[in-house]
C-alpha cells in the first residue's frame, strides 16, 4: 500500500510539472502572438500613413507655391494630387493603397492670403486600414500694422496655416514695389513676431513675401 501511495504521489507530481510546462509554453506562445499582432501592424501603420501624409502635404505646398508665383489656373493642385494618387500604387506595390479625395480648392494668385485645401480618405488593405481621413491646408498670410517707428516704412506680420508667425525671414524674402527693401528687421511686439521694413520708393507700397516653402503672398499698404 505504501508503494502504491508513493507511486500515486510521484504521478501527481509529474502531472503537475507537465501541466506547469504546458502553461508556461502556451503563455509564451500567446505573448508572442499578442506582441506581434499588437505592435507590428501599428508600427507599419504609423510609418506608412505618416509617409503618405507628409508627402501629400509637400505636394500641396509645392502646388500652392507654383500657383502663387506663376500665372497658372488653380487646377494645378488637382492635377498634382491625381498624379500622386496614381503614383502611390507604384511606390508601394502590393500594399493595396487607395488615396481618394473629396475635393480640392486653391486661392491666392496675387493675394495676401494664398491657400490650398484638400481632404482625403486613405485605405491600405495590407494592414487592414479603411476609411482613414485627413486633410492638408497650406497657406500664408500677410497683414500690415501701423509702423511704430519713423525709422521704418512698414510693419508686417507673416503667418502660416498654423496661425503662428513665420520666423527666419530677411530682406531676401521680401520685395517692395518689385524692388528689394533696404532693411528688414524682426521684432517682437506684444509677444508677436513682426517684420519692420525700410524701403526707398513711392507709397502706397505693394509688398511681396515668400516663405521657406516658396509660397508667395502679395498685399498693398
Amino acid at each position: 500500500m505504501k508503494a502504491n501511495r508513493e507511486n500515486r504521489g510521484q504521478f501527481i507530481v509529474i502531472a503537475i510539472m507537465l501541466m506547469a510546462i504546458m502553461i508556461v509554453s502556451i503563455g509564451a506562445l500567446m505573448n508572442t502572438a499578442i506582441t506581434y499582432y499588437k505592435h507590428e501592424p501599428w508600427e507599419e501603420y504609423s510609418a506608412l500613413v505618416g509617409d503618405i501624409e507628409i508627402n501629400t502635404r509637400e505636394i500641396a505646398e509645392l502646388s500652392l507655391a507654383g500657383y502663387s508665383n506663376l500665372a497658372k489656373d488653380n487646377t494645378i493642385l488637382a492635377t498634382n494630387m491625381i498624379q500622386w494618387q496614381n503614383d502611390l500604387t507604384k511606390i508601394y506595390p502590393g500594399s493595396g493603397i487607395v488615396l481618394a479625395s473629396s475635393g480640392y480648392s486653391m486661392t491666392g494668385q496675387s493675394s495676401p492670403n494664398p491657400q490650398a485645401y484638400a481632404t482625403f480618405t486613405l485605405t491600405i488593405n495590407s494592414i487592414g486600414l479603411k476609411g482613414y481621413k485627413f486633410s492638408v491646408n497650406p497657406s500664408l498670410s500677410l497683414t500690415f500694422d501701423p509702423p511704430s517707428s519713423t525709422a521704418y516704412n512698414l510693419t508686417v506680420t507673416v503667418r502660416s496655416e498654423s496661425g503662428e508667425p513665420v520666423a527666419g525671414l530677411d530682406a531676401s524674402n521680401f520685395k517692395i514695389n518689385s524692388a528689394a527693401p533696404t532693411l528688414v528687421s524682426p521684432y517682437y511686439e506684444t509677444n508677436t513676431l513682426v517684420y519692420k521694413i525700410l524701403y526707398h520708393g513711392t507709397s502706397p507700397a505693394t509688398v511681396e513675401v515668400w516663405d521657406q516653402r516658396g509660397i508667395r503672398a502679395v498685399g498693398s499698404y
